[in-house]
C-alpha cells in the first residue's frame, strides 16, 4: 500500500495523497525515478490508491481486500500495465491500451495505465501516447515512470503533473554489480533476476574490457571490435544496457577528475586513476555526450556493426580535438 513508501519518497506520497483528498487528481503523472528500484511498485501502490472506492492507503483499513488481491495477480481490468516489449514500447500497445479502455469500467469510475520504463517509447508509440494525453477521456489516469524525463517528448512532458523521487540513497554498501542491477531496473523482482543471471555478471566485465582497450589503443578497437564486442552483445536490450554501464563508468571518470564522490565503480579504482592521467574534464563530457547520443539511436534500429564503429570514431574525435586544444593553448 502507499503508506509504506512514507518515509522513502516522504515528499512524493504526499503530493499524490494530497492530490486526491484534494480532488486535485491529474489526469497524467510523470514520475522521474532517479534510480529508485522500488519505483514501479510505488506506482502500483499509487493506482490501488486511486481505484480503492474508499481511498485507503494502508493495509489497516483495507484488510483482505479482493480488488488490491486481484491487482497484485495482474487480472484487474481497470489497471493496466504496459512495460517495453523487447527494448521498446510499441505503437501496437498503446492502441491495445486504447481500445481496452473505450470500454465501460466493470468496477467504479475510473482505470489507470502505468507505463513503464516510458524513455523506451518510440517516435510511433509516442504520438500514439500524446493523443491520448491530449484528449484525456474522464475517469482515465496516466502514470508513466521513466529514469530521464529528457528522453521523452517535449510535448508528453508538459502534459503530464511532474513528480521526482528521491534518489536511491542505500547503494554505498553494494558491489559494483548490486548497483548496476539497481540502476538499470526498477522494480526489486527484475533487480533480482538481473543479479541471479551469471550473464549479465560476464557483460559487465566484457563492458569494463572494451572500455580498458579503448583507453589503451584508441581507434586500433576496430580491428578488434568481434572479439571484444560482437561475440558478447547481440540483443539491442544487451547494447543498449552495456551502453548505459559505459555511460556510468565515464561519469565515475568525470567523478574522480572533479575530486567528487565515485558512485558506482568504486572497486576499479585503480582502472579509474589510470584512464585519467590521459583524459581531462573536456574529453569526458565529450566522450558522455558521444556515448548518450548514440544509446539513443539504439531505440532506431541503428546497425549495431556500425554503431559501435561509430563510438570508436567519435570517440577518437573527443581525444584528437582535446589534443588539439591543449597544444594551441
Amino acid at each position: 500500500m502507499l503508506d509504506d513508501f512514507y518515509l522513502e519518497q516522504d515528499i512524493a506520497y504526499k503530493t499524490l495523497i494530497n492530490s486526491v483528498k484534494n480532488n486535485k487528481l491529474s489526469h497524467a503523472y510523470l514520475i522521474e525515478t532517479n534510480g529508485y528500484s522500488k519505483s514501479l511498485d510505488f506506482a502500483v501502490a499509487f493506482a490501488k490508491y486511486i481505484l480503492c472506492p474508499n481511498h485507503y492507503n494502508n493495509f489497516e483499513n483495507c484488510k483482505d481486500c479482493h480488488q488490491c488481491e486481484n491487482i497484485n495477480k495482474n487480472e484487474f481490468l481497470e489497471l493496466k500495465i504496459i512495460d517495453p516489449e523487447g527494448q521498446w514500447i510499441k505503437k501496437s500497445q498503446l492502441e491495445e491500451l486504447q481500445e481496452e479502455f473505450s470500454k465501460k469500467s466493470i468496477i467504479g469510475d475510473k482505470k489507470v495505465y502505468i507505463i513503464n520504463k516510458a524513455e523506451k517509447l518510440n517516435i510511433s508509440s509516442s504520438n500514439s501516447l500524446l493523443k491520448f494525453l491530449e484528449e484525456p477521456e474522464e475517469g482515465i489516469i496516466a502514470i508513466l515512470l521513466t529514469e530521464n524525463k529528457n528522453q521523452l517528448l517535449n510535448t508528453i512532458i508538459s502534459r503530464c503533473q511532474n513528480i521526482s523521487l528521491k534518489k536511491q540513497n542505500n547503494l554505498d554498501n553494494l558491489s559494483t554489480f548490486e548497483k548496476i542491477s539497481h540502476l538499470l531496473n526498477n522494480n526489486i523482482e527484475d533487480i533480482n533476476n538481473y543479479i541471479l543471471d551469471e550473464e549479465n555478471k560476464i557483460k559487465l566485465e566484457k563492458t569494463i574490457e572494451f572500455i580498458e582497450y579503448y583507453e589503451t589503443n584508441h581507434e586500433n578497437t576496430i580491428i578488434y571490435m568481434n572479439k571484444l564486442w560482437h561475440d558478447y552483445f547481440k540483443e539491442r536490450t544487451e547494447i543498449y544496457n552495456s551502453f548505459t554501464i559505459m555511460l556510468l563508468f565515464y561519469k565515475d571518470l568525470l567523478n574522480d577528475k572533479l575530486n567528487r564522490k565515485i558512485t558506482v565503480f568504486n572497486e576499479k579504482l585503480e582502472l579509474i586513476k589510470k584512464f585519467n592521467k590521459n583524459n581531462n574534464i573536456n574529453s569526458l563530457t565529450s566522450k558522455i555526450n558521444v556515448i548518450m547520443d548514440l544509446r539513443e539511436k539504439i531505440k532506431f534500429n541503428a546497425n549495431a556493426n556500425l554503431l559501435m564503429d561509430k563510438l570508436i570514431i567519435k570517440l577518437e574525435r573527443c581525444e584528437i580535438y582535446d589534443r588539439s586544444n591543449r597544444s594551441n593553448i
